[in-house]
């Protein structure tokens, strides 16, 4: 497993800001982005919309672990699978 830290560059709601977590993590939000066809700039901005009382970096490592999370799960969801990740309150508030 890779816990090195990487800082990434980001645009959240039209903003330039930067966001320092783990290359796993990175790496899995890109897969992410990839799978739902979405720019990590667009994730990073839906994420942003649902975060309350947590800092960016916890509040993106909890997107990418809830949604890896729902995805596992053995019964079908229905909906937008990113939606259904950032609404579930593990990690995204304080």
């Amino acid at each position: 497993m890779n816990a090195r830290m990487l800082t990434r560059s980001v645009i959240i709601q039209e903003k330039r800001t930067t966001i320092r977590v783990e290359s796993a993590v990175w790496e899995a939000l890109d897969e992410l982005c990839m799978r739902e066809r979405v720019s990590r700039h667009e994730l990073c901005s839906r994420i942003e919309a649902k975060r309350s009382g947590v800092n960016r970096a916890q509040a993106v490592r909890a997107a990418v672990v809830n949604y890896y999370r729902l995805a596992l799960k053995p019964e079908p969801t229905a909906g937008d699978a990113i939606e259904r990740a950032l609404t579930t309150s593990d990690g995204l508030a304080a």
